[in-house]
């Protein structure tokens, strides 16, 4: 009991530094600087489902910025809060530059404040703020604030399932248009969206480049040439050496060549033509070139280079032991064409995805490479945080956790903002980041409505803060709640590290009753076997008084309730590390200890 009282006055003691501490300094290498920004906190005003103001920090108890659990039901808010720090950062909103409503465009004022005004405030781990405003009236928007800072000018820091959707909808010939706001600096001019008109002449175009290729290949056949030519200018010269032997161009009507050749060469030089009048059109209608093409250059140079990480991913992701390599393709089809093309094991020739991969694999492929794009662009200097909102809430079950350790373990570094509504999801994103040793804090949303917004509580990385909080209450039964969830919890984490003799399996569903035996098993001859006692003792009073109604718990007394607490407090104290954040594992025969070896449970036989 003693000691569980000096690990509440430490705790007390801790939270009043953390407040008042400051930002830790970043590097003073200039290369490295924009990188290493992260987000310390966002302000929102007004903005989108938050009708008054709310404050969300991202700072763990080691006084520095951390990546973050939202966890909230759908329609609770978590995607404001996320969408507030990208407005502030890159003045957009899900790569959506439209400002106020209509049609499937964000509103960014909260509609119950007025929806006239909103504002938004970032703290930088640099002691940056950036702040920006807008004011919406039958004049239009007015969007003022500051520039958007040079950590977060590469590529859009935010993902979530429309991205992927978009991708895989988007046609391979313009799909690189969905990056055209990567990678580009404010030195590089803005590249207009295409026209109908435009549009379609690049397809019509890609459509006459393919049918002059297949026709080249068709005549190269023909006589014998590999590989076939692709460029226009190699079949011009195909024709020209091959087929009539360097003979001047006036002269060819007097050649006699075989029907099926004269006939091939014929629709290549039907096709030739097309493309030439389609390139004239081009030109009239002012397709990208020049100056715009150099921003198509910067982008493919950020993106094109990402095929090695993208392969490695998918398949430690899958294990799929068919696919040799996944590469990206840029303008091969035309201007702003995107392919992604799979190598398969044994196959000399490259085909897409949705020749060869189910509709999952096809999700996996669109979000890893948005991921190695991020990725890319840190590696280039741009601010590593990476906005994962609920994106990963509709992979497949079966990969989503391998994915999601993927992410946490090649992001290490970086700051990742998850929002999450699926509770079983958000205890196995606790469990992935805790046995990578990702430090994290924790957002929960409990509730929203329309005119007061969410109902923010700050989880931290502790799960015993519900516990003391619940301790200073006074309300046993609130306390016999919130204990036995922490047992069951610390049974759970245990079930894993120890382990026990319960299989564990991801993703199951194990009650305290199938648990609790299992860990008095393995611990109770260890220096937790007095705390495992007091708790086996109040631990009925999980069901008895905090989970269902009996009425003979009516006459349950504080002391009861508060040894029950304390009890669970000291337990958690011994197995698990408030400086490393792990759980004890096993080190040897009753031998367990946390990673930094500040916390052990030893043998005492």
């Amino acid at each position: 009991m003693a000691k569980v009282l000096r690990l509440h006055s430490q705790r007390a003691a801790n939270r009043a530094h953390t407040d008042v501490g400051t930002v830790a300094g970043v590097t003073n290498d200039e290369s490295n600087k924009s990188s290493r920004v992260r987000i310390s906190r966002v302000h929102l005003d007004a903005f989108r489902g938050i009708p008054k103001t709310l404050d969300v920090s991202f700072m763990h108890a080691n006084g520095k910025p951390s990546s973050a659990l939202i966890f909230g039901d759908n329609g609770s808010g978590k995607s404001s809060i996320v969408d507030a720090v990208e407005w502030a950062c890159q003045k957009t909103v899900g790569r959506n530059r439209a400002l106020y409503g209509g049609g499937s465009t964000p509103s960014l004022a909260n509609l119950a404040a007025s929806g006239e005004r909103c504002a938004v405030e970032v703290t930088l781990s640099d002691g940056q703020s950036v702040r920006r405003i807008g004011s919406f009236g039958d004049g239009g928007a007015n969007i003022s604030g500051h520039a958007v800072p040079q950590a977060f000018s590469r590529v859009p820091m935010s993902l979530k399932r429309a991205d992927i959707l978009r991708f895989l909808d988007t046609p391979a010939i313009k799909r690189a248009s969905i990056f055209m706001d990567h990678a580009l600096g404010d030195e590089i001019s803005s590249l207009e969206s295409l026209t109908t008109d435009q549009q379609a002449v690049i397809e019509e175009r890609h459509e006459a480049k393919r049918l002059m290729r297949e026709a080249a290949a068709n005549l190269a056949s023909l006589i014998g040439i590999t590989p076939p030519p692709r460029d226009a200018n190699d079949i011009a010269d195909m024709i020209a050496t091959d087929v009539y032997k360097r003979i001047p161009v006036v002269d060819r009507i007097k050649v006699s060549l075989p029907r099926a050749v004269e006939e091939q060469v014929e629709v290549v030089t039907r096709h030739k033509e097309r493309v030439q009048q389609l390139n004239q059109l081009a030109k009239r209608l002012s397709l990208p070139t020049s100056e715009k093409t150099e921003r198509l250059l910067a982008m493919q140079s950020l993106l094109s280079g990402v095929g090695d990480w993208l392969t490695s991913a998918f398949l430690a992701v899958t294990g799929a032991p068919h696919v040799r390599r996944i590469e990206p393709k840029f303008g091969a089809l035309s201007v702003v064409s995107l392919e992604i093309r799979i190598t398969l094991v044994g196959r000399p020739t490259t085909t897409t995805p949705e020749k060869v991969f189910s509709e999952g694999y096809q999700d996996l492929v669109a979000l890893l490479y948005f991921l190695a794009v991020a990725r890319a662009a840190g590696e280039q200097g741009q601010a590593k945080v990476l906005i994962l909102d609920d994106v990963l809430q509709s992979v497949d079950a079966n990969i989503r956790v391998a994915l999601m350790e993927l992410v946490v373990r090649d992001f290490k570094d970086w700051q990742l903002l998850v929002t999450v509504h699926d509770r079983l999801w958000r205890n196995q994103l606790r469990d992935i980041f805790q046995r990578f040793g990702h430090p994290r804090i924790e957002v929960e949303i409990k509730q929203w409505n329309f005119g007061a917004g969410p109902d923010i509580v700050p989880a931290g990385t502790d799960a015993a803060d519900s516990l003391w909080a619940a301790m200073d209450s006074s309300d046993p039964f609130a306390v016999c709640g919130v204990a036995g969830r922490l047992v069951e919890q610390i049974c759970d984490r245990l079930s894993w590290t120890i382990p026990t003799s319960v299989k564990r399996k991801r993703g199951d569903t194990y009650t305290l009753a199938d648990m609790w035996p299992g860990i008095m098993k393995e611990l109770k001859r260890t220096s937790c076997a007095d705390v495992l006692v007091r708790v086996d003792r109040w631990v009925h009073l999980r069901n008895a008084a905090g989970a269902h109604y009996n009425e003979w718990a009516e006459s349950l007394t504080w002391a009861e309730a508060e040894s029950f607490g304390y009890s669970a407090l000291e337990f958690y104290s011994q197995v698990h590390c408030d400086s490393c954040g792990q759980w004890v594992e096993r080190i040897g025969a009753k031998q367990f200890s946390c990673r930094c070896f500040t916390v052990k449970v030893i043998n005492e036989n």
